[in-house]
């Protein structure tokens, strides 16, 4: 029997479904966020399939940037005549993104590869190093961010470090924090164990320098945070 064709693979934050005609709200390819580790709060798949009557059995799998799978989940197709598209749909509550990249969804049928897609998390705004004059222009601004700080703990000794950036680099940092250290890791001083920087560094630069209002409706600039293992995604809702 000839497997079942793919109609369509749509990624969207809601899908209805009105006495059987399925509609997908907020269709998207791309996540923003200015801090990661982050959460989307819904994320849905809806996939259509035609073909002869039958029963299979679906799994989505999900994977990271860095390529390791977060978390897969499974559910059944049932096509009921050839002529009608059957609909799976996949949903999930707070899906994590532990960091900025491409995410991959592979799907597969009856333990067959079957068609691989993903999308994009992001900030809002590509980083970029600003001149003397745009900092100068910013620090001006009363509501910019001018400061951002990130807690990172060791994950061998558990020792912990508090950073911060400044958007004026001559700036001191604030008592009790360290400036943050250049590179792309940090050695820890009690084990010497190698901590990753990269989207820590990531997460201040895109906080420093933007109004305040563009992150959150609340006054306190929310803390950057190493995570070196990403959370696993949650129990999903299959129809």
């Amino acid at each position: 029997m000839p497997r079942p064709k793919l109609k369509y693979f749509i990624q969207c934050d809601s899908v209805q479904n009105d006495n059987g005609k399925f509609s997908a709200v907020g269709i998207f390819d791309t996540i923003f966020s200015f801090i990661f580790p982050a959460n989307h709060k819904q994320f849905y798949l809806l996939a259509g399939f035609s073909g002869e009557p039958g029963s299979h059995r679906l799994e989505l799998q999900v994977s990271g940037p860095d390529g390791r799978v977060l978390g897969n989940t499974t559910g059944d197709l049932k096509l009921d005549n050839a002529d009608n598209v059957a609909n799976v749909v996949f949903g999930f509550e707070s899906f994590p993104l532990p960091a900025e990249g491409r995410y991959t969804l592979s799907l597969f049928m009856d333990g067959d590869f079957v068609v691989e897609h993903g999308f994009t998390a992001r900030p809002p705004f590509p980083r970029r190093a600003r001149t003397p004059a745009e900092i100068t222009a910013l620090l001006a601004q009363q509501d910019v961010i001018r400061s951002a700080n990130a807690d990172v703990q060791c994950q061998r000794c558990r020792a912990a470090y508090k950073f911060q950036l400044q958007l004026d680099p001559k700036a001191a940092v604030d008592t009790g924090y360290a400036p943050l250290p250049p590179g792309k890791t940090f050695l820890c001083g009690q084990c010497g164990n190698e901590i990753p920087l990269v989207q820590v560094r990531q997460n201040l630069e895109n906080i420093v320098g933007i109004p305040r209002q563009w992150l959150s409706p609340q006054s306190d600039v929310p803390t950057a945070n190493v995570v070196e293992h990403p959370a696993s995604i949650p129990d999903s809702e299959k129809n």
